[in-house]
């Protein structure tokens, strides 16, 4: 199975490997800008070169880019929106040149305005991105817990998305867990439900975190593994789910004061993905 987290590029591009690896992942995701500026910058070529070099080295798989959270396909700003889908391009191209699975990202709020409202924006605007994505490249819908008006808290929202893409090789989507049970999906419920509404074959990635608050809260707090609301057996079993063996888990948990994952959180997915936890696929859901 592919297990991995959220690292920083914080220093050059290439330390994100260095750091995957330091935690025992096999998988990983960055941010490749500022996580909180729709401004970017292109990565000097050296330091591209370092970070193949250095993936190549330690074997690691796939990776994954989040967009910023600034992004809002759903603005009633033109100039905000045109910025929002540059830098999901910025992001899109990047990752074709690293051989990057794509983005996943966070479709926004309609700050009221209703979904209905925003729908065929967001659907011109994800077209736009994706045409502008290299080949083999996907562009990977987040969904969101519903805090705030955010685009994306039902997996009917999601759908309707998917529905109006052109080319729908190049779409997918991110499944959260700590968003999905924040928004009223139960953790024995959330994979049939997202078979049945979008279709697992879209799943591309799944945010593995706990939470922090309480079931149908629409409060989008990560916590860690075995530490939150949903608890250790139940996503014991999500991850233990034949149907996602495939699916690659990165985690985005707190860690210790916020620090983000931690070798210790990695190590515990891999023990519960081991044959000694296999029992909880025997076993009903709870704490």
């Amino acid at each position: 199975m592919y297990l991995g987290a959220h690292v920083s590029i914080a220093g050059s591009f290439a330390k994100c490997i260095d750091r995957a690896a330091a935690l025992g992942a096999n998988t990983f995701m960055t941010f490749a800008s500022s996580p909180r500026s729709l401004q970017t910058q292109l990565f000097p070529k050296t330091e591209i070169d370092l970070y193949l070099k250095k993936k190549s080295e330690f074997r690691l798989g796939p990776h994954f880019f989040h967009g910023v959270y600034l992004v809002n396909l759903a603005t009633e700003n033109p100039d905000y929106l045109v910025a929002s889908c540059n830098s999901l391009i910025f992001y899109q191209q990047l990752a074709g040149r690293i051989n990057a699975v794509g983005t996943i990202f966070h479709i926004g709020s309609h700050k009221g305005r209703g979904f209905s409202a925003t729908v065929n924006q967001i659907i011109d605007s994800v077209n736009q991105v994706i045409a502008a994505s290299p080949a083999g490249t996907k562009l990977i819908l987040e969904n969101a817990a519903g805090q705030a008006n955010t685009v994306g808290q039902t997996f009917e929202e999601l759908a309707q998305i998917i529905t109006g893409i052109k080319d729908k090789s190049k779409i997918a989507v991110c499944l959260d867990t700590q968003h999905a049970f924040a928004a009223g999906y139960r953790p024995e419920e959330v994979l049939d439900a997202f078979d049945r509404i979008i279709g697992l074959p879209y799943l591309s990635v799944i945010h593995f975190n706990d939470s922090q608050t309480d079931f149908n809260s629409h409060v989008d707090r990560h916590d860690n593994i075995g530490s939150g609301k949903i608890g250790i057996k139940n996503m014991a079993k999500i991850l233990n789910d034949p149907r996602v063996k495939q699916i690659p888990f990165i985690l985005e948990t707190p860690g210790e004061n916020h620090s983000g994952p931690r070798k210790q959180d990695v190590d515990l997915l891999k023990q519960l993905a081991a044959s000694a936890w296999a029992k909880h696929r025997k076993l009903p859901f709870g704490k």
